[in-house]
């Protein structure tokens, strides 16, 4: 038994079509809820009803119902807020007057709303002719000139969703790897299924094949659920009759995007194996939030995302323990130097080389504990020097 045998089993224990066919299932049946819920939601709450005094011409907002009354109900109306009437709205010399029975959520939306209705309101009586009022509804237009003009031509939106996208995958490729790694190592760990495994491969074996097994089931779950995103969002603009999304990466940039998050997947699941082993009880280890690590360079990705072509950008897109998720992203919004990709190519390779036989040395040393864990300064060198760990 080699290594690709145990990545295969990994693949293959996790991959089941009839669980894949109920997730899709599920998440295209998530994002119809979504798109019907505000449908929904404004069928089944109730206007708000506001009494307007002074004002000839009641404002319109979704989810209230302005009503104009007589300055003589006013008592009335006053009486019976939180029954027949939610609110009450004065207008006198250009001041708008709020009255509620108490303190409410929806308020803040009325509030708002109000505040732009007055504005415009009180716009609408300066003497003003029909072109300054334009000017001023109206934000003005700026000419962009490029000296040297974008090569693909794609519009800022498609890699704002390609971003978005991006990002989202990349939580659920590190949060899928971190559930099956801690899940599988430490149930098998705590059922004694590693002594005999042990007799069979070597730890080495064991544990490269697992990770390459379960980061290619990573990989194909952030693949079906990008193409499945794709599809709903060219179907959407087809029913909306606007303009099909079109992808705003060339064949080079996927590729790169692709090898960059599969090599990832294998850095990050490298270390989650190697510190999973290391847990003696996963429901009493203070050791589990490092699981959460990996999660810190997609953070620091999305932090710096809005600058992809300053310093940060750069440098998080060169480090090796980042440049999975920032180098991806850097290319969704920016040409990037071919230099820079190489560069940060070669980094990643030198670094998952490390981390591989790293990962190992810990793996192998946690994984024949039971009853304890190693201490941290034991972990630190087992992962850190070779020699250190015999």
């Amino acid at each position: 038994m080699n290594t690709w045998n145990i990545a295969l089993f990994e693949f293959k224990r996790y991959f089941k079509w009839k669980q894949e066919i109920i997730s899709i299932v599920l998440m295209l049946a998530g994002i119809g809820f979504s798109i019907v819920w505000p449908f929904v939601k404004s069928t089944l709450d109730k206007d708000y009803q506001v009494a307007v005094i002074g004002a000839t011409h009641a404002p319109k907002v979704e989810g209230f119902q302005f009503s104009e009354i007589s300055p003589t109900t006013r008592k009335e109306v006053v009486e019976n807020l939180g029954e027949n009437w939610h609110a009450l709205l004065e207008v006198n010399q250009g001041q708008l007057h709020l009255t509620f029975k108490e303190k409410a959520s929806w308020q803040a939306k009325l509030k708002s709303s109000l505040q732009q209705w007055q504005q415009e309101r009180q716009i609408a009586q300066l003497p003003l002719t029909p072109e300054q009022r334009r000017q001023i509804a109206e934000l003005p237009e700026i000419q962009t000139n490029l000296l040297i003009p974008e090569k693909d031509g794609k519009s800022d939106k498609e890699r704002e969703l390609l971003s978005g996208a991006l990002l989202f995958l990349l939580m659920i490729g590190v949060m899928s790897g971190f559930g099956f790694l801690f899940a599988g190592i430490t149930s098998e760990k705590q059922n004694r299924v590693t002594e005999q495994l042990l007799t069979l491969i070597t730890p080495a074996q064991w544990i490269q094949g697992k990770i390459l097994g379960i980061s290619l089931f990573c990989l194909k779950t952030m693949i079906s659920y990008g193409v499945i995103f794709f599809l709903f969002l060219q179907g959407a603009a087809m029913v909306s009759g606007k303009a099909s999304v079109h992808f705003p990466l060339g064949l080079f940039e996927t590729s790169m995007t692709v090898l960059f998050i599969a090599l990832g997947l294998l850095l990050v699941n490298s270390s989650m194996a190697a510190f999973a082993a290391t847990i003696d009880d996963p429901n009493h280890s203070s050791r589990s939030i490092l699981m959460f690590l990996p999660m810190v360079p997609i953070g620091l990705a999305l932090g710096a995302v809005d600058n992809a072509e300053g310093m940060l950008m750069q440098v998080l897109s060169l480090f090796p323990l980042t440049s999975f998720a920032a180098m991806p992203l850097r290319m969704a919004h920016t040409i990037v130097p071919l230099w820079q990709v190489s560069l940060s190519l070669v980094l990643l390779l030198a670094c998952l080389w490390w981390f591989k036989s790293a990962a190992t040395r810990v793996f192998a040393m946690g994984i024949r504990m039971y009853g304890k864990e190693p201490s941290w300064k034991h972990l630190l060198e087992t992962f850190l020097f070779p020699v250190k760990s015999t």
